[in-house]
């Protein structure tokens, strides 16, 4: 009975939507009917051998072809969901759904950056569904614009008993010199593969095509190392391969640990320090902080670095959660060098490499010969956390769009320095031939706010202390460049906050002056009712990891007092926050809205707002 009535429910909706259409297309419908009746009659007087049945079929078919053809054009929600997905000016996947950054390669040959990341054709609604996942390359000249996205690496490959069943994170190698069975010293990537009992390996396989794809599977296709060889035997994933000295070195993300391995041909692997554990604890990678309860280890990158004062340095990115710090899974780094086999030794406390809570599977420039330097590196990461990009996200409110089936986006590309202290600093990559001055206005304050009705000044009561409205932008494009320079800055401080709405989702920024220090905190109803009815993934993104209700709280180490310029980037996907010492703070934003509300407030009555706004194109 139930089912009946859901059938009858659906039929007269159906029937209702079918003549409102005939309704608004009166005219057409009256212009195909006597057509086809003015036919049918021609047919029938010339004693035609075709039934008029037959045409009557065919201008029917061809007739409700039509209305399809039109519902699709006509519908919006339809054209929303395409758009929205994408970014404007940053990566972002074309299809199904993407996380990690493999890496970012300087194509001298064809003068580009080849980029590869992992991509799963499931979607986050089962992203280690049964396709499995792919490693996806891209080029690029100006990190702006794009070419077609194509497979480099299928998610089922190698040995038909012994391949992979879906490929996961690795790295690549351009200077295949050493390596077996290379010719033309074509590019090699090393990746983790799943087997048939869903363990996790380690295979290899080299291009034929400049590094366009990696189709020569090393080995016939089967593991140069299993989890038997591993340090836990649990997770054996994300291999970083580089030269050191005469041979390769190879780490590995082992649960708690990085597991360390050599080899003179790229084939065959031993452990780096054979009299050893040959293995990265927590204590070393993790120096300065807690490790419990924040495995596991994933995605390590080794690079060496010269510092502004000239100083060379080993430099270990990986990914990681610091939990009693109230941090969520993000990237992070440690400054140090090299022993003898080609162990890393920490000289520096870790750092987070951005303070926000969605810039993971980072990946960077850079030379894969440990002993070549690199006085800067370009970096991008995904911008997205595991706690609630595969939990539901949806952009209706019954969230069972097909939001989730494109989704995977990436940061603005930043050029990073290391300074003398053993402090990255990111910086954006476009130039100033790709920002395009739109808006500039060094005029306002508490005073002379900007406004779009000219309204007088305002007092903002919705944060914790009563705020002077400065600025208050109405239906701005959610793409965009945004310096905030404040300036008449008083001793006593207070706080500068800033607000990004998008329809009834925000992003709201608390900067106290004096400390340094600011709270993000982020509201978005598309994580709301999750794949499995909770607010699990809402409350992560809102309450923050510690589940206080007030965001991620974050120290910008910035103690400049007199002025401070706020740089804010923003896409339809994303929110990026650069301070002028180099931090940043990156965050994901799931909204299908193309325009975005910007209000800036504060304490300080005098202070003065330099506003510029900026367009970013290739």
């Amino acid at each position: 009975m139930f089912h009946s009535i859901i059938f009858l429910s659906k039929f007269q909706s159906f029937f209702n939507d079918k003549l409102i259409f005939f309704v608004k297309n009166y005219f057409f419908v009256k212009i195909i009917t006597i057509k086809t009746c003015n036919l049918i009659r021609k047919y029938y007087y010339m004693e035609s051998k075709y039934p008029p049945l037959i045409f009557i079929l065919i201008f029917l078919i061809l007739f409700f072809v039509f209305i399809i053809k039109n519902e699709n054009a006509n519908n919006p929600s339809q054209k929303t969901n395409k758009v929205s997905v994408s970014q404007t000016f940053h990566l972002a996947s074309h299809k199904g759904w993407s996380n990690d950054l493999q890496t970012i390669v300087w194509n001298q040959e064809k003068n580009y950056y080849d980029i590869y990341f992992l991509h799963s054709v499931d979607g986050a609604t089962d992203p280690f569904g049964p396709n499995g996942q792919d490693w996806t390359h891209t080029t690029t000249k100006d990190f702006i614009t794009y070419s077609k996205q194509e497979t480099a690496i299928p998610s089922k490959g190698g040995d038909s008993k012994e391949g992979w069943h879906s490929a996961w994170t690795g790295s690549v190698v351009t200077d295949s010199q050493g390596i077996s069975d290379i010719q033309n010293e074509e590019p090699v990537a090393y990746f983790t593969g799943l087997t048939d009992d869903g363990s996790q390996a380690i295979y290899a396989s080299a291009s034929n095509d400049k590094g366009a794809s990696f189709t020569n599977a090393l080995k016939d296709g089967k593991p140069l190392l299993t989890k038997d060889q591993s340090y836990n035997a649990k997770d054996f994933r994300d291999p970083y391969v580089f030269h050191f000295k005469d041979k390769l070195l190879m780490y590995v993300a082992e649960g708690d640990a990085l597991g360390v391995y050599q080899s003179q041909d790229g084939i065959n692997w031993t452990k780096a320090d054979s009299k050893g554990d040959s293995k990265i604890l927590p204590e070393t990678f993790f120096k300065g902080r807690n490790w419990q309860d924040n495995a596991p280890i994933e995605c390590p990158v080794l690079k060496t670095m010269t510092t502004t004062d000239g100083q060379d340095k080993q430099v270990l990115f990986f990914g990681a959660k610091d939990t009693a710090s109230g941090e969520t899974t993000g990237t992070y780094y440690t400054v140090g060098h090299l022993d003898g086999n080609g162990l890393f030794i920490a000289d520096t406390g870790t750092k987070r490499l951005d303070q926000g809570s969605d810039y993971y599977g980072a990946n960077f420039t850079g030379n894969d010969r440990i002993e070549e330097s690199n006085h800067n590196l370009i970096s991008l990461g995904w911008v997205g956390n595991w706690n609630y990009f595969t939990s539901g996200i949806h952009s209706d409110e019954e969230a069972k769009s097909d939001f989730l089936e494109t989704i995977g986006f990436y940061a603005t590309p930043r050029q990073l320095q290391l300074d003398k202290d053993g402090i990255i600093q990111s910086a954006p990559l476009y130039k100033n031939e790709q920002l395009t001055l739109k808006y500039q206005n060094s005029n306002i304050s508490s005073q002379r706010p900007l406004i779009g009705d000219n309204r007088k000044p305002w007092i903002d009561k919705s944060h914790n202390h009563n705020a002077n409205g400065l600025l208050d932008l109405a239906g701005k494009n959610s793409s965009g460049y945004y310096q905030l320079h404040f300036s008449n800055i008083k001793k006593e401080g207070g706080y500068i906050y800033i607000d990004i709405w998008q329809g009834s989702d925000y992003v709201k920024i608390a900067y106290q002056i004096t400390s340094g220090t600011y709270q993000v905190s982020a509201y978005a109803a598309e994580l709301n009712n999750s794949m499995d009815g909770s607010q699990t993934a809402s409350s992560y993104y809102y309450d923050g990891l510690l589940g206080n209700g007030q965001g991620y709280k974050v120290d910008s180490h910035y103690k400049e007092t007199d002025n401070i310029t706020i740089t804010l980037i923003t896409d339809n996907r994303s929110l990026e926050i650069f301070f002028p010492n180099g931090q940043t703070y990156t965050l994901a934003r799931f909204n299908t809205s193309g325009k975005q509300d910007v209000k800036v407030f504060s304490t300080q009555e005098d202070l003065l707002l330099n506003l510029k706004i900026y367009d970013v194109h290739s």
